[in-house]
């Protein structure tokens, strides 16, 4: 079990991730993307996190659950669920989990679900003017037609939910914010996916 140094050593290390991830845009680092595949059923999820600090994450929270998802509430802090559920779930066998968060939780989250065979599938941040994609080519098509709403992040919520299982072709892409959107003020936000990793 993770221990809560490491956990800590990981929220540290989190606060540094947006810096790294500008700084390989700069450079130029991008996953570039096919055709989609059809056909392929959604990822069961086990659990949809949402912030309570972040309305358009609690709008998101609220529309997974009227989907019928399992959500689960956090307040910043993604230890107690770790400890108390997501780390057992995981050790029974993988499982999928999505939601829409600050970087530290995502981060934490994705860090943790190596040692289990899980990856990051879909990724959006959701930035004061943009949001930057990158996972399924078919999922970046719907993500990319719901973000240009108002009402965005209740939408993520029904992207998430029809997640690709299996491989799937893998692409980027940038949307311009929609006039009208509650953006975050002092950090983006984060949607994403994290799933067993595909095998070749």
């Amino acid at each position: 079990m993770t221990s809560r140094r490491e956990l800590l050593q990981m929220g540290i290390a989190a606060s540094a991730w947006p810096l790294a991830t500008q700084a390989a845009r700069a450079a130029g680092f991008e996953v570039l993307g096919g055709a989609a595949t059809a056909s392929t059923p959604p990822l069961p999820l086990y659990k949809v996190v949402y912030d309570t600090r972040f309305a358009a994450s609690v709008a998101f929270g609220s529309r997974a659950a009227t989907l019928g998802a399992p959500v689960h509430a956090i307040q910043g802090d993604m230890t107690s669920l770790w400890f108390d559920d997501i780390y057992y779930r995981w050790k029974q066998g993988p499982v999928a989990i999505a939601g829409l968060t600050a970087q530290g939780p995502l981060f934490c989250f994705e860090r943790l679900a190596w040692d289990q065979g899980l990856r990051v599938v879909f990724r959006a941040e959701h930035g004061v003017t943009e949001h930057v994609l990158s996972g399924p080519e078919g999922l970046l098509a719907e993500a990319r037609s719901v973000l240009a709403s108002a009402d965005w992040a209740a939408e993520m919520a029904t992207v998430v939910t029809r997640c690709p299982s299996g491989r799937a072709e893998i692409g980027s892409a940038a949307v311009a914010c929609a006039r009208g959107s509650s953006m975050p003020s002092d950090e983006p936000l984060y949607s994403w996916v994290i799933a067993p990793a595909a095998r070749v």
